[in-house]
């Protein structure tokens, strides 16, 4: 007994070496993913390093809650790419467990043996990917700190007990799952399926030409309608619009896959001289013949390419508007402001016995009104198309009105010349830079409006670009100015109250006697300060750009094992076609060449319609992230260009020498 024991661990050892040898990318798959859960899961130690105030320190909390929630979703796709990994070592060995019970050994005893594998491969790629993910951290927390635009206290050596946990947690689950998933592929299996496991052949049912065509004309027109749709409802169209959007780019990426099967092949055969040029005939049957098996994995391959190229370029290009707008954006020390209850907030103070004289003499007041006067009604066609994607004009919503008299006031408090308006003329007041340079272009004098049964026509040279109040983004794509004796009887909309201070601790002080005042309804305003946004847009953007590297990471990792293991499965698959080959007298170089197409094709196919997806998906965050404000989007296009070269890239290089390898070893 204690020689069969023996005898299974070496097995066991044995096993595992070669898997480490020959499945190369199984190992790294799960050294990736344990690394890259871990150091993002890491985030709220890194607390401990980053000199935070109050503010910041609560918005750094949330992100750590943010990213363990979608480490739930994330720990799913994992499950099912090491689930997936599993069945495709199990599948390749079918033949070698089958020879084991040729000799006599139980199905009790192989089971152990798988079981003593998954074991030792779960230790070691999570102790690898732990410790890789213990230093990527470190890193991580320089980035941080960069992000939040605060130096870090000391540089020391940070572990996370809790990132740890969740990720043995998370990998001890699904290593359990794959032992009970082992297990019950031995105990259900037969002896005559895993001895000739590997002749067996995926059914192949290749769709007729005229059923192809018609398939491609439909995925054409289903994602060019999706393209359409989207490009015109612009960030306006992120409602029942967008869902729509959806629904027919999965359907005609589907499409698109299924239609190659048969398209695909004519259409190469049509070039007789490329066709029967030396190897091409055999690849693009090798091609056809798996596109035709796996389009159903193709195209959720394609699809979650494109949700990796939008969450990593439109993560990093929404960090990058929200931090670059932060000083336009909070021009104030803090803004009081009531966009619920519609009160007169100086009012408000003044019958509280507030005096805000006592705490500076650096404020100004003003009240918004409603015009009764739609966005397309107060632009001209030209400039209603250009501004189209956005939800005010969309929407036709009512322009706000502000008196001249509060606009100088606010004027004069941030250093600016005030404005003169004639008393039959409107000028406008904006935040948005695209609303502004289109304005200038498309809306000239002379355009009328009827404000309060009164005509009054537009000065163009009374167009002003300003941020008055405390906000996270930009929002003011025009609000009328117009004299004093035009506001009466209209309904007041909102009001503010903006206040700068000599010393910041005047501020602390006004808000705790407002608090304290019993005559003081506090659910009728709020305080805006300068602090607080400028925190919640740190948070806003880390946010977005930590949650798009880390889906868009591992959707690219998800994606090329897939593909890496399908092509491996693939040239397993295909060896005594390959050794046919080479009987006949195709050198190795030529055979390598081959694998060396047939790998890039067969990575390129759901990467070309991502990329396809990805333009229309960028051109419409580009104009989500325009709301946030000034993006260089291109250049976060490149950074994702590059992590894709990396990652995906080094997934095709690995798979390619991995199917070389393979072949040269066994024909």
């Amino acid at each position: 007994m204690g020689v069969t024991k023996e005898m299974y661990f070496k097995l066991s050892l044995r096993n595992i070496r070669r898997s480490l040898k020959d499945y190369t990318i199984y190992f790294l798959t799960l050294i990736f993913a344990v690394c890259i859960f871990y150091t993002f899961n890491s985030i709220e130690s890194q607390k401990l390093l980053l000199d935070l105030s109050e503010y910041q320190g609560s918005t750094f909390t949330a992100i750590s809650m943010a990213i363990t929630v979608v480490s739930v979703f994330i720990s799913f796709i994992l499950g099912f790419l090491i689930i997936y990994a599993n069945n495709f070592l199990i599948k390749r060995r079918k033949k070698e467990l089958g020879v084991y019970m040729t000799l006599g050994m139980e199905r009790k005893s192989i089971s152990r043996i798988l079981f003593a594998e998954t074991l030792l491969i779960g230790f070691i790629s999570l102790g690898i990917g732990l410790f890789l993910g213990v230093l990527l951290s470190q890193c991580l927390s320089i980035v941080t700190a960069k992000m939040f635009s605060v130096k870090l206290l000391s540089f020391k050596f940070i572990f996370s007990e809790s990132a740890f946990i969740k990720t043995i947690i998370c990998f001890g689950l699904i290593y359990i799952i794959i032992l009970l998933f082992n297990s019950r592929s031995i105990n259900n299996v037969k002896l005559i399926d895993l001895i000739y496991a590997s002749r067996k052949n995926e059914e192949t049912k290749v769709i007729g030409l005229k059923i192809s065509v018609v398939l491609f004309i439909l995925s054409v027109i289903t994602n060019l309608s999706a393209y359409v749709i989207l490009i015109k409802g612009g960030a306006a169209a992120i409602t029942v619009t967008m869902f729509i959007c959806v629904i027919l780019g999965i359907v005609g990426t589907f499409l698109f896959f299924m239609s190659l099967t048969g398209f695909l092949l004519k259409l190469v055969q049509s070039s007789k001289r490329y066709y029967f040029k030396k190897l091409n005939m055999f690849l693009l049957r090798q091609i056809n013949s798996k596109i035709n098996t796996n389009f159903i994995s193709m195209s959720f391959i394609c699809l979650m390419l494109f949700l990796a190229i939008c969450t990593l370029s439109g993560g990093l290009g929404i960090n990058f508007a929200v931090s670059s707008q932060g000083k336009e954006l909070t021009p104030h020390d803090a803004t009081v402001q009531d966009e619920i209850n519609k009160t007169d907030l100086e009012k408000v103070f003044m019958d509280a016995n507030i005096n805000l004289n006592k705490f500076t003499s650096e404020f100004s007041a003003y009240k918004q009104y409603n015009s009764g006067i739609g966005y397309k009604e107060l632009f001209n066609e030209e400039l209603v198309n250009e501004l189209k994607n956005l939800y005010p004009v969309t929407a036709n919503v009512d322009v706000k009105v502000v008196g001249l008299s509060d606009f100088n006031e606010e004027m004069k408090l941030i250093g600016k010349e005030p404005i003169i308006l004639n008393d039959k003329s409107f000028g406008l007041f904006l935040n948005d830079e695209i609303c502004y340079k289109y304005i200038s272009i498309y809306l000239e004098d002379g355009r009328k409006i009827n404000l309060n049964n009164n005509q009054l026509e537009f000065d163009k040279s009374k167009v002003v670009y300003v941020n008055f109040n405390n906000t996270m983004m930009q929002g003011n794509i025009g609000t009328i100015i117009v004299n004093d004796k035009y506001l009466n009887g209209l309904k007041m909309y909102n009001s503010y109250i903006n206040l700068d201070f000599e010393n910041p601790e005047d501020l602390k002080i006004l808000m705790d006697e407002v608090n304290s005042n019993p005559l003081i309804e506090k659910d009728k305003f709020f305080f805006v300060p300068r602090e607080m946004i400028e925190a919640n847009s740190q948070m806003l953007g880390t946010m977005v750009a930590y949650l798009g590297i880390y889906l868009g990471i591992i959707f690219i990792i998800t994606s090329a094992a897939v593909l890496a293991l399908q092509q491996l499965s693939d040239s397993s698959d295909n060896i005594e076609r390959y050794r046919l080959l080479k009987k006949i007298g195709v050198d190795e170089e030529e055979i390598n060449k081959t694998i060396l197409k047939q790998t890039g094709i067969y990575f390129m196919l759901p990467l070309f319609l991502a990329i396809i997806h990805s333009i229309v998906g960028i051109t419409f965050s580009e104009e989500v992230i325009k709301l946030f404000g000034s993006t260089k989007n291109m250049i976060y296009v490149i950074i994702t260009a590059i992590v894709f070269i990396i990652i995906y890239g080094g997934y095709y290089l690995a798979t390619y020498i991995g199917s070389k390898n393979m072949m040269k070893n066994k024909i």
